[in-house]
C-alpha cells in the first residue's frame, strides 16, 4: 500500500506544482505505512516550510529506493490530478479538490485530460450564483451536480488508471 501522495511526487520532476512540504507529507505518510528507506527518513525529518532543491534531491532517492516510477509528460499529469480526482471520487471535500483540479487545468493551458473537470467547476459555480441553468454541464442542477462530479471523477479513474497507477510495493 501507498500513500495517496504519491501520485502527486512522483510528477516532481515534470511539473512545478509539486510542493516541497506536499514530499516531506508523503514521506511521513509512507513511513507510517511501514516504508522505510535511508532517504524517506530523512525527507520525514526536513523542516516546513521547505527548500525545494534540498526536496528534490532526497525525493528523487526515496522514489528510487522504493521502486517508484517517476512521471512525465501526459502520464505526470495524469498522476498529479489523479491525487485529487480519487479523494473526488471518494466524496472527499468534493469542491475543494474540483477546485484544484480546476487551477491545474488552467495552468496547463486547458489540458484536454481533465478539462471535464474545468467544465464541471464553473457549471458548479453557476449553479451556486442561483443559476437554474448552466452552459458548462447541461444536465447538472444545484441537487444534482456534487453526485455528478462524483461520478465523473469514477469514471476517469477507470479510464486513467493504467497511466499513473503505481506498482505495490
Amino acid at each position: 500500500m501507498i500513500s495517496d501522495l504519491t501520485y502527486k511526487v512522483v510528477a516532481y520532476s515534470d511539473l512545478t506544482t509539486v510542493n516541497g512540504d506536499d514530499s516531506v507529507d508523503w514521506a511521513i505518510e509512507m513511513l507510517q505505512l511501514g516504508h522505510e528507506t535511508p532517504s524517506l527518513l530523512i525527507l520525514a525529518g526536513l523542516t516546513k516550510p521547505t527548500n525545494q532543491f534540498e526536496v528534490r534531491d532526497y525525493l528523487k532517492r526515496a522514489l528510487d529506493e522504493l521502486e517508484l516510477d517517476e512521471k512525465t509528460g501526459d502520464d505526470a499529469t495524469l498522476s498529479y490530478c489523479s491525487y485529487y480526482i480519487l479523494k473526488i471520487s471518494r466524496g472527499e471535500e468534493v469542491k475543494r479538490n474540483l477546485a484544484a483540479v480546476y487551477e491545474f487545468c488552467r495552468a496547463s493551458d486547458y489540458e484536454k485530460n481533465i478539462f471535464d473537470f474545468y467544465l464541471l467547476h464553473w457549471a458548479w459555480d453557476d449553479l451556486d450564483h442561483g443559476e437554474e441553468y448552466n452552459h458548462y454541464w447541461p444536465d447538472a442542477n444545484r441537487y444534482s451536480i456534487k453526485q455528478i462530479v462524483i461520478d465523473v471523477a469514477k469514471k476517469w479513474i477507470l479510464e486513467n488508471e493504467k497511466h499513473y497507477a503505481q506498482q505495490s510495493i
